[in-house]
């Protein structure tokens, strides 16, 4: 059998290093996005955050997966009531992260940073009353900050118990057909009403990954019994297609700065593309490309797993696999740090060091576990 499958050949371990790395590339993407800081040396992670698919949506696929591995699979054995009572501490600990951080930035935006202009678009008039906005803020009818994500967490996690339960009773058909049927049926308007309804489209991410991850032993052992060179070519077949829309997707994205006579037909032509694949919206567009990247992501990641591990692993298994805690963390990072440099204008060398330090300054709290007992991780 030739090594373009073998990757996807191997046993499943306890845990699955691939996915770990895979979570830790997202995060350094996400966090890098949220800086904004271009040009910056590491463009080439994420396209500068122009693509019509990014880190977020692999991010809540494989949480997905890992909560289905974690506390579905692994506690079958257990009563119920042990992964309910796990699910719901969990909920009611990001639930509490997610409140303090929006309050936070909306206080501190009002007192001390409210004129500069790297605050964040979106914050409350400062002359909101305390109770509307608190309970505003309790009920997920405001929303501010860049730990925003997290009140999708919230909700997804609430509801897993009883998409758990089905799994067990093997009725897994009843979660994907109600989760397809969710994303389906609710409608997708555009900013700032998609925002609202996002929780219903990009829960299918979240409950088809915890359905995959439930079945992961099941799904693999049926991929291996597919014939080696058909598995061979439905692989090379994904990553190609993969690799051509996303080429087509940077020139779309770039290729303006090839002159003015590109500019003028890519130009509208990514305006044009930019509502069917609307991030919040997680059109079938969207969905579709998610899907071709995630498992020529796997695929790529678990092939070059020793190199990966080698020479990425110091900075992406901490980030992996304290997947809550750096996106928690880089909230906070990236607020401030937006408060002492907007971007958009800065230099190169500014944009360098911007950039690194808050990526060192991740790792670093990640390494001597600060503040490790409050935030969730």
């Amino acid at each position: 059998m030739s090594q373009e499958i073998t990757a996807i050949s191997k046993p499943a371990s306890r845990r699955i290093l691939t996915l770990d790395l895979l979570r830790g590339y997202f995060l350094f993407d996400m966090v890098l996005n949220h800086l904004n800081y271009w040009p910056n040396g590491l463009d080439w992670v994420s396209a500068r955050g122009q693509l019509f698919v990014s880190g977020a949506e692999g991010f809540f696929l494989i949480s997905g997966i890992v909560l289905g591995i974690v506390r579905g699979r692994k506690l079958i054995d257990k009563p119920l009531r042990v992964p309910t009572k796990l699910l719901l501490k969990r909920s009611w600990q990001l639930y509490v992260t997610y409140v303090f951080s929006v309050l936070f930035f909306t206080f501190f935006g009002w007192w001390v940073f409210m004129n500069n202009p790297g605050l964040k678009f979106g914050i409350a008039p400062s002359d909101t009353p305390l109770l509307p906005l608190l309970w505003n803020t309790l009920t997920f009818q405001y929303i501010y900050g860049w730990a925003d994500y997290l009140r999708l967490y919230v909700l997804f996690i609430l509801v897993s118990p009883l998409a758990v339960w089905l799994l067990r009773q093997g009725k897994w058909w009843i979660v994907m057909g109600a989760s397809v049927l969710i994303w389906a049926l609710v409608p997708r308007p555009l900013y700032p009403d998609n925002v609202w309804l996002q929780p219903y489209h990009w829960q299918l991410l979240f409950f088809g990954g915890l359905t995959l991850g439930y079945h992961w032993d099941d799904v693999r052992e049926r991929w291996l019994r597919i014939r080696a060179h058909t598995r061979k070519i439905i692989i090379g077949s994904i990553v190609s297609a993969t690799v051509v829309v996303i080429a087509a997707n940077i020139f779309l994205a770039f290729g303006g700065y090839l002159g003015n006579s590109i500019y003028d037909i890519v130009a509208p032509l990514r305006d044009t593309l930019s509502k069917p694949f609307d991030k919040e919206n997680l059109s079938v567009y969207r969905l579709i490309y998610t899907s071709m990247c995630f498992i020529s992501g796997f695929w790529l990641f678990n092939k070059f797993e020793p190199f990966i591990k080698k020479y990425f692993g110091w900075i992406l298994l901490p980030f992996g696999t304290n997947s809550l805690y750096v996106y928690t963390v880089q909230a906070f990072l990236v607020f401030f740090v937006q408060m002492i440099v907007p971007s958009g204008g800065s230099t190169v060398l500014i944009n360098i060091l911007l950039s690194y330090a808050t990526l060192a300054l991740i790792w670093l709290m990640i390494r001597y576990e600060i503040l490790f007992k409050i935030i969730p991780r």
